[in-house]
């Protein structure tokens, strides 16, 4: 059963920390963590925009329907679209999820990530091992 939707507060502030998020290339070499860039670079471009796509339209949309429903709608759509098999490049586009669901102020994917990158049923145990730690 899907979780109640909830309001959020688009700010200046937030809008600009998407801005900045926007500027920054992904999906490159990240030093420190085993992540090291998508390949071929054609498909790390492609990668980019598509994120990219993603946060205009969360800066376009979010100002007139300030909702976490709406926000994971659009995840869902770039989840779906996403073609890289690769699990590394899949686990950093959940890291680029979850920073954007960190700057809009959502605590909870819903389990919509764990189902995408899981499986629909180890994405259910996810969230449910998670939630049993954690708590929802």
């Amino acid at each position: 059963m899907p979780a109640a939707d909830q309001k959020l507060e688009i700010s200046r502030h937030t809008l600009e920390k998407l801005s900045a998020l926007r500027s920054r290339p992904k999906y490159v070499d990240m030093p420190g963590t085993i992540y090291n860039a998508m390949r071929p670079e054609s498909s790390r471009l492609s990668a980019e925009e598509q994120l990219n796509q993603l946060i205009d339209g969360l800066r376009n949309g979010l100002p007139s329907k300030p909702s976490k429903k709406f926000a994971l709608a659009e995840f869902a759509k770039t989840t779906s679209e996403f073609e890289a098999s690769d699990t590394e490049d899949r686990e950093q586009l959940v890291r680029y999820l979850q920073e954007i669901m960190d700057i809009l102020g959502i605590a909870s994917s819903d389990g919509l990530l764990n189902r995408w990158m899981y499986g629909p049923v180890l994405g259910v145990l996810a969230d449910h091992d998670y939630t049993e730690r954690h708590g929802p």
